[in-house]
């Protein structure tokens, strides 16, 4: 019997059951892809399926080490505060102010959505690069638009140094002091 399954939106047709289990076993399908066959009303995922003792034979590979996953992103994040800032000053030159409207701006928050948008954008980029790296960001992944929180938890749970923590905690008072 052929099995359907899905794949970035696109559906492989009649691929054979050996096929199937060979393409899990090399981690191509995983328990969440959905696949269909003659027989069954809707399209579910493997995991729900007869191949799903497949699964259990596919022993998964630990984690990479910390030192070899990406840091770049999480460093540029602890860099934020100062980045957005600056970015909020090209914002204000953009509009067309001069010096003194510029620096009334931005010392008044006038552009502070800039540098949580940053925050943010950077926080979510670094979760979905851990993800992609094979991380699982579950712990700490859904608190990326709380940059320090997530800072924190995604250090201690992939068992690095907070110094990126701390560095944000550093930028973010100097931005908010001056």
């Amino acid at each position: 019997m052929y099995w359907f399954y899905e794949k970035n939106g696109i559906r492989h047709d009649n691929v054979s059951e050996d096929n199937m289990i060979l393409r899990i076993k090399e981690g191509e399908l995983t328990a969440s892809t959905l696949v269909w066959q003659p027989g069954m009303t809707e399209w579910q995922p493997v995991s729900a399926t007869p191949l799903a003792s497949v699964l259990t034979m596919t022993p998964s590979p630990p984690d990479l080490p910390s030192h070899r996953l990406p840091q770049g992103l999480s460093w540029i994040l602890a860099f934020a505060p100062l980045i957005g800032l600056f970015l909020e000053g090209v914002a204000g030159g953009i509009a067309g102010m001069d010096e003194v409207q510029l620096y009334d701006a931005v010392s008044n928050g006038q552009f502070w959505y800039i540098t949580l948008l940053l925050n943010i954008v950077l926080s979510y980029a670094d979760e979905r690069q851990l993800r992609n790296a094979g991380v699982d960001t579950t712990q700490f992944g859904k608190m990326a638009w709380l940059v320090p929180v997530y800072l924190w938890r995604r250090s201690r749970s992939l068992k690095l140094s907070p110094a990126t923590f701390w560095v944000w905690i550093v930028t973010f008072v100097m931005v908010m002091l001056m």
